[in-house]
């Protein structure tokens, strides 16, 4: 595996790479040691190291900050999620910035009706976010639900307030995933 790091403003980026596939995303390190120590860990191997630009990481503090950004054809390293669970990924991954979709349509557009409590357990896993949009998982009375295990949690409205004021970006997403 491989640590890309970049610095953004005040705080560092990170991705874990496993054979040129996005494996892992962390947007908010306090400093380059501390994203190579978090990152080392996720990864529970031997690693190597780069800073530079990296276009995974330029997409993800584009969508962090709420700036504009083209999101390349990524390549997604599933190991570690079910084939259902994967599906949910990838079916997520097709939502438009900006728009919001709800545990059980997420479900149902997957492939498997019925399952919202199943979504909302992969969506605790995914480790890609935000390329991969958990935060445009809502309740389907309308309400946020939770983000990053907790519920209300500021962030998840910053990121869709951020993509509404700037909705012009689905022109720059690339639908295809791997």
């Amino acid at each position: 595996m491989k640590i890309v790091v970049s610095k953004n403003e005040d705080k560092w980026a990170g991705i874990l790479l496993n054979k040129e596939k996005l494996y892992y995303t962390h947007s908010s390190f306090e400093n380059k040691k501390d994203a190579v120590s978090y990152l080392s860990k996720i990864a529970g191997e031997d690693v190597s190291v780069e800073e530079k630009e990296h276009p995974y990481i330029k997409a993800l503090i584009g969508i962090d900050n709420g700036t504009d950004y083209d999101l390349p054809n990524i390549e997604f390293d599933f190991t570690g999620f079910t084939e259902k669970e994967a599906k949910v990924l990838q079916t997520l991954f097709e939502v438009p910035v900006g728009d919001t979709i709800s545990y059980g349509e997420l479900a149902k557009k997957a492939g498997f009706p019925g399952a919202a409590q199943f979504v909302g357990n992969v969506m605790m896993k995914n480790r890609f976010g935000p390329v991969i949009p958990c935060h445009r998982v809502i309740l389907s009375n309308g309400k946020l639900g939770k983000f990053a295990g907790q519920a209300n949690n500021p962030r998840k409205k910053q990121l869709l307030d951020q993509e509404k004021r700037t909705k012009g970006l689905d022109k720059f997403i690339s639908s295809n995933i791997h």
